[in-house]
């Protein structure tokens, strides 16, 4: 992923392509049961890290995780529901020289 900057109070929206593969499935996989139903669901898992720099003095390591799962109905080609949980953690805190 490339390195950008987002302002003060802003946030900067990324588009992601994802690759999906149905080979790491374990045997026991629910997917067959799932597509003849016409629904496809997936969960995901990214993390971001990265540093923030606050007024122009200290610089702190913080990372942003999200857990998502989306509901796909593959007859309407919409999606039915999504769920998205985010969680935020701090490192120590390092002032700038």
């Amino acid at each position: 992923m490339p390195k950008s900057k987002a302002g003060m109070l802003s946030t900067k929206k990324i588009d992601v392509e994802v690759s999906l593969n149905s080979n790491a499935l374990p045997s026991h996989s629910a997917i067959g049961i799932e597509l003849s139903r016409w629904v496809l669901t997936l969960s995901n898992q990214a993390t971001l890290t990265g540093k923030v720099e606050l007024m122009f003095i200290m610089k702190k390591k913080k990372s942003s995780t999200m857990d998502c799962t989306m509901t796909f109905d593959l007859l309407a080609k919409m999606v039915q529901t999504r769920i998205a949980v985010k969680r935020s953690s701090s490192h120590k805190t390092k002032s700038l020289d």
